[in-house]
């Protein structure tokens, strides 16, 4: 350990695991427990059998994880109560760290702002592997990066950000939705287009 204070998870004689957050609040450390909770079933004669750990699923250990059809529903599509703040980018390779820290930067602001049980979940989306699922937000991609949030819920909905990608800007947009200011455009069809791509092609 070199700085204080260091949250670590402990297991038997494997390796530590270490808390990589700045801020320890109540929802950021539950986050980080459950990536690691192992979760048992009962079959048969009661038989305990280990289902596969959170841990396995890399994207949940991801500040901003890509949408692919292996990480869509974990990180964003099957969250009830959550809107999607999406960062659609041309490719994964224009992925900006300085867009990156603001939305850990708003990220990390609105969990002392959960109401009426919203909540935001940040992910980048790749449109060179994810055409389809893009073109939801934007038929020319010429108009990428850009941001949008998106209400995969019984209604599905999205909103497009508009102005930059400061912190400020896009807490605005937040705020807005929050607050009750924001108009949604509604999702072709109700139905959210698939995603195809496969996780591993980012940790390549």
């Amino acid at each position: 350990m070199t700085k204080f204070p260091t949250f670590l998870l402990l297991k038997n004689k494997e390796k530590p695991v270490q808390y990589p957050g700045e801020s320890y609040t109540y929802s950021e450390l539950f986050e980080f427990i459950n990536i690691y909770s192992e979760t048992f079933v009962f079959v048969g004669d009661q038989e305990q059998k280990e289902v596969k750990s959170a841990a396995s699923k890399t994207w949940l250990n991801v500040k901003a994880p890509y949408l692919t059809k292996d990480s869509g529903n974990d990180v964003c599509l099957k969250k009830d109560g959550t809107l999607c703040v999406v960062y659609v980018l041309k490719s994964a390779s224009d992925s900006s760290d300085v867009v990156m820290d603001a939305l850990d930067q708003v990220k990390s602001a609105f969990l002392s702002k959960i109401e009426r049980g919203i909540t935001f979940s940040f992910v980048r989306l790749d449109a060179s592997r994810e055409p389809q699922f893009a073109s939801m937000f934007t038929d020319n991609t010429s108009s990428l990066p850009l941001i949008a949030v998106m209400n995969p819920g019984k209604r599905k909905r999205y909103l497009k950000h508009e102005g930059g990608f400061s912190v400020a800007e896009i807490t605005s947009t937040l705020d807005k939705i929050l607050g009750g200011d924001a108009k949604f455009k509604a999702i072709k069809d109700n139905e959210l287009l698939p995603l195809v791509s496969s996780y591993e092609q980012y940790l390549q």
